[in-house]
């Protein structure tokens, strides 16, 4: 009797084994990618630089495509991907390129690809200190690397592939060389894309967040990128409250100054220097270029402008 006791009890831990290694999760989207690549040598434009080969990570989304990094695949001449727990590389084509918002969309034509591979929803922008993990494949090793952190922060931030300044989430889990084009994930939805870190600091990473996934994801619906629209001036704060007073506000009115117009904006004649924009689409401007963003937290005001697409309106309310 104690034999088979011992017996059903050992059965059962082989099950419950078996449950585990069927319970993939969303790793199974996850793909290493490999390129070679060939730099233009802007020193010597007739000539580009010796071919190089590199690694980055990626996911897979609806439509049978892969998302990763732009960056990852610039300038490339062959890319490769794999997929974790098979030895074969397939080769893939870049469909489009977001290099603004360092986002872009891989295929792969054979079908055997996909096979045990469920796609990745897009999620939510995360909140303040929730839970996340970043799934990719870094320097270290062959196989997929998984690290947890949390969201530390969120505010725009200067993409250094493009040197636009867009909406970024900062987190503290490890990123390395090679997590680039990688999901972040929470509850098994795609909350970000891991995409660039402060080398010289100490457990900062960012991702390129949900939201601008998603912008991303709609802008390219018709196989072209068109990016993310932007107004060709810059502005100052109004904190100084003889600043204030000088431009003719309310002590209620708060805004932004117009300090610089690029010379395409003087000519649509829609702006004049020392204007002062006081409202966006009704969302009204903090003296120190602020709107409000979630509650209890504020956000640089040209996030009401990324967010759109190129061709919609927006109004403003100007003190002129």
């Amino acid at each position: 009797m104690k034999f088979l006791k011992m017996i059903s009890i050992a059965c059962g831990l082989l099950a419950g084994f078996a449950v585990l290694a069927n319970d993939v999760g969303p790793k199974a989207s996850v793909v290493k990618v490999y390129t070679v690549q060939s730099n233009p040598d802007y020193h010597q434009p007739w000539q580009n630089y010796p071919q190089a080969s590199g690694t980055g990570s990626g996911c897979l989304i609806k439509g049978n495509m892969i998302l990763t990094n732009a960056h990852v695949i610039a300038n490339s001449t062959f890319i490769m991907v794999r997929k974790q727990g098979d030895p074969k590389k397939y080769v893939a084509k870049l469909v489009i390129a977001g290099h603004q918002c360092d986002l872009a969309l891989l295929k792969v034509e054979d079908p055997a690809f996909f096979e045990g591979m469920e796609p990745l929803e897009v999620g939510e922008l995360p909140l303040l200190q929730d839970k996340v993990a970043v799934m990719g494949y870094p320097v270290g090793g062959d196989n997929i690397s998984i690290t947890e952190g949390v969201v530390s922060r969120i505010e725009p931030t200067i993409y250094s592939h493009s040197g636009k300044y867009l909406l970024a989430v900062q987190i503290d889990a490890a990123l390395n060389p090679g997590n680039s084009g990688g999901p972040v994930v929470k509850e098994g939805k795609i909350v970000g894309v891991a995409f660039q870190n402060m080398s010289e600091e100490q457990n900062i990473g960012y991702m390129v967040p949900a939201p601008i996934v998603s912008h991303f994801l709609d802008d390219v619906k018709d196989n072209k990128f068109d990016g993310f629209p932007d107004i060709d001036l810059d502005v100052s704060t109004m904190e100084n409250p003889d600043l204030r007073k000088w431009a003719g506000m309310a002590d209620k009115q708060t805004g932004v100054l117009v300090s610089h117009l690029t010379e395409p904006e003087k000519k649509k004649g829609r702006f004049k220097l020392n204007d002062v924009i006081l409202e966006i689409d009704g969302v009204k401007i903090a003296n120190d270029a602020s709107v409000p963003f979630r509650e209890g937290e504020l956000i640089f005001l040209g996030h009401l402008i990324w967010q759109k697409h190129i061709g919609e309106s927006c109004k403003l309310k100007v003190l002129r």
